[in-house]
């Protein structure tokens, strides 16, 4: 599709699909499918770019205009909760890193000690019935 071949309704066609690629986005982000998700944002990053580059070329009638405005609303309302999403498991990971990270410590510090402790039962227990 070239410039000069879009129409207004192709470009409303892609922002009415952006809508539905959030809502799914958004349902993949609250399951915690983040394999998925970023499989589903690679594509609707590509239909972002070929609206920056085409979208000039078509003119929106008026009521597809405030059309365009509503389906944004719901888009930037589905990113944010995306978003929020995904904030929740960079701190969630936030905190199992600072765990692996403690537990590194500990078993640096104390490791070798442990090691070094010898079992003295059987040599007390010898005598004993």
């Amino acid at each position: 599709m070239t410039h000069a071949t879009i129409t207004a309704e192709q470009v409303m066609r892609v922002y009415e699909g952006l809508a539905r690629r959030t809502l799914h986005m958004e349902t993949l982000a609250r399951e915690g499918d983040w394999g998925a998700l970023i499989e589903e944002e690679s594509h609707y990053v590509v239909d972002v770019e070929w609206l920056a580059r085409c979208e000039s070329g078509a003119c929106l009638s008026r009521a597809q205009q405030e059309r365009k405005s509503a389906v944004l609303g719901m888009i930037l309302e589905r990113e944010q909760t995306i978003l929020g999403c995904l904030l929740t498991r960079r701190d969630e990971l936030n905190q199992l890193i600072g765990l692996s990270r403690r537990q590194r410590d500990l078993t640096r510090s104390y490791g070798p000690q442990e090691a070094a402790v010898v079992d003295g039962r059987p040599r007390f227990e010898k005598g004993r019935p």
